[in-house]
């Protein structure tokens, strides 16, 4: 008895439309996405946040030397440093 062959892709046009030779247009949004992101507040004490629970998932990586992990830690706290001297009243 022969295999069945799994499903492709999902298909992003009606069954009974005919398949296109040509590809989909692409824009790129990048100007875009960075104008919008450079008017958006920032939240630090979300990105404090972050940075922490990084440092804590590096702690625990079983992929990386001690060294390696040092050094990323490392490097981390170097940007919650900065974040303190930007914002230092809203430290929790």
């Amino acid at each position: 008895m022969p295999m069945s062959q799994p499903p492709g892709p999902p298909r992003d046009r009606r069954p009974d439309e005919p398949e296109s030779e040509e590809p989909a247009p692409v824009a790129d949004l990048r100007e875009e996405f960075a104008r919008e992101t450079a008017r958006a507040p920032r939240d630090r004490e979300a990105e404090r946040a972050f940075l922490q629970s990084k440092i804590e998932t590096l702690r625990s990586d079983r992929t990386r030397s001690a060294s390696e992990k040092e050094e990323a830690i490392t490097a981390l706290r170097r940007e919650l440093a900065l974040l303190e001297k930007e914002d230092p009243g809203s430290r929790s």
